[in-house]
């Protein structure tokens, strides 16, 4: 399988360097610049590109990416955040059975969702419609966040990691960039938007470490970005 990692980061090229994602899979990699802020990653098994010092939506490098990917042939492209350790040496033939059936897989979701406030994914269902398993530090420990039943059809995933199959992707379903924020929604808002193009998504058993809790204080970007996620998709 062809892989593309695509990532933001708010770190320079050197900073990136001590990231999580970074660490796990591209420290062996050689660095070429596409542009000032853009570079690509080569490995022996992945080939990433990163945009760095990103200050604007996340959905506009992840559109081009996905661009990229079907120009140059791969066959999936993995969205993910670059504190993801990514530490699953099984992961292309992990997406290959994936992908049998389902169209884009993820570690955490929703296999039924109530639009409301507050807009998180995991608020948006109940206890019992979570999906998927997902590891976190927690200083120097590390424990593993069992949410639900994986693999399991879900209608919303966690943004920390999207795989997607290029060859199912219709071109209507892209990320949104008019989202008022950088890294706020852009992930539901694009499974609603494969759902509602019919694409199958999943959670699946993927090992990785996540080092970050999820949002603790919301700030006025999110509220901005969550009043127009639900604007959006109250009114479908």
């Amino acid at each position: 399988m062809k892989i593309l990692i695509s990532s933001c980061t708010q770190h320079d090229e050197e900073g990136f360097k001590n990231t999580k994602l970074y660490k796990s899979i591209l420290q062996d990699s050689h660095a070429e610049h596409i542009t000032k802020n853009t570079v690509s990653y080569v490995t022996n098994d992945y080939y990433a590109v990163v945009r760095h010092n990103n200050k604007e939506n996340i959905g506009v490098h992840y559109n081009i990416s996905l661009a990229l990917g079907h120009e140059e042939g791969f066959d999936c492209v993995i969205f993910v955040h670059d504190d993801v350790s990514i530490e699953d040496n099984k992961l292309p033939e992990k997406l290959t059975e994936a992908f049998k059936t389902y169209n884009i897989v993820g570690l955490a979701g929703a296999t039924n969702v109530s639009l409301k406030k507050p807009a998180l994914w995991h608020l948006l269902c109940n206890d019992n419609e979570r999906s998927g398993i997902v590891a976190h530090t927690h200083g120097k420990y590390i424990s593993s966040t069992y949410f639900g039943p994986t693999p399991s059809r879900c209608i919303l995933l966690d943004g920390l990691f999207l795989a997607v199959k290029l060859e199912d992707l219709p071109e209507e379903v892209l990320f949104d960039e008019k989202l008022p924020a950088i890294a706020h929604h852009y992930d539901l808002d694009f499974c609603l938007t494969a759902n509602k193009n019919k694409l199958k998504l999943t959670t699946w058993p993927i090992w990785v470490v996540h080092d970050s809790p999820g949002l603790e204080n919301p700030d006025k970007d999110f509220y901005d970005s969550e009043n127009y996620f639900l604007d959006k998709w109250l009114k479908n």
